[in-house]
């Protein structure tokens, strides 16, 4: 039940549902300040009730948290706001799609405590994500063979023709995940479902050469020696010499299910975020 002793009490509400998805490291006040170009003491003022929070100020926390604008006084126990993060819609979106992973896989490295579950439909896209490469060509394929993007109709793929940002962002994302605990359960099928889809896409002529498709196998072969080394140490590392920076932080399971879609529940700090994708690269996500 609302305390309608306090002043605003539904923004006050809105407020204390903003601080569970902050790190504790940063000061709320001032951030909240920032954001909305006022004094520390009007952040203050509106985090008490003292002063409305007005509907534009309202809109710029949601997109700087990244969290929901329905309006909370109407949640109860029986309903759920999405966040819904599409893959992309044009070649273009590929960047922002990324950049979407980064920042909250950043966010979650800054929570203590954090932990990520990750059960996978399809190779969790972390671990795709140790090559630049091979997620790269599993983008490409989506777009072209899955959402069927006119842009991308009767283009090939081609190892030399990936963005460097692109490189790097995947990079970025890989370093941060193995900084994060996590659990990961597989299903049997994965591998072959992804040695499937390097022969279809062979098949369908959407490599530019044959040297493509090969760099693409190597790439695969690579990826899964690394994961097999991590589950061994119970550790995630981009370089196995330097494993034991982060010994512990990884446990591997085998499931015999076969799930349609990626499950994966995150703890970051007092809050836990689920995230449920769909036509694997498109996603939606609640606290």
């Amino acid at each position: 039940m609302e305390d309608f002793s306090l002043k605003n009490p539904i923004q006050v509400k809105f407020f204390e549902n903003l601080k569970l998805s902050v790190p504790k490291n940063v000061s709320i006040a001032n951030d909240i300040a920032e954001v909305l170009g006022i004094s520390q003491d009007g952040a203050y003022r509106r985090m008490r009730g003292e002063s409305v929070l007005s509907m534009d100020e309202m809109v710029k926390l949601c997109r700087h948290y990244r969290i929901s604008s329905d309006f909370h006084a109407l949640a109860d126990d029986s309903t759920a706001t999405f966040r819904f993060q599409k893959m992309f819609s044009d070649e273009n979106g590929v960047d922002n799609y990324i950049k979407n992973i980064l920042a909250d896989l950043l966010k979650i490295k800054d929570s203590h405590p954090k932990h990520i579950v990750y059960v996978a439909a399809d190779m969790p896209l972390f671990i795709q994500f140790l090559s630049p490469e091979y997620s790269a060509f599993k983008m490409f394929f989506w777009q072209r063979a899955v959402l069927n993007l006119s842009s991308m109709e009767g283009k090939k793929f081609s190892v030399s023709e990936i963005k460097h940002d692109i490189v790097e962002m995947c990079k970025k994302i890989s370093e941060t995940y193995t900084q994060i605990p996590s659990t990961e359960i597989w299903h049997q099928d994965i591998i072959a479902s992804n040695l499937n889809l390097i022969e279809f896409a062979w098949d369908s002529g959407m490599f530019a050469s044959k040297e493509d498709a090969i760099i693409i196998c190597k790439k695969l072969s690579e990826m899964l020696a690394i994961v097999e080394k991590q589950a061994e140490k119970s550790s995630k590392f981009r370089e196995e010499a330097k494993w034991a920076e982060n010994e512990g932080n990884f446990t591997m399971y085998q499931s015999e299910f076969v799930l349609m879609n990626n499950h994966i529940f995150v703890t970051a700090g007092n809050t836990n975020i689920i995230y449920l994708t769909h036509n694997t690269f498109n996603s939606i996500s609640t606290t």
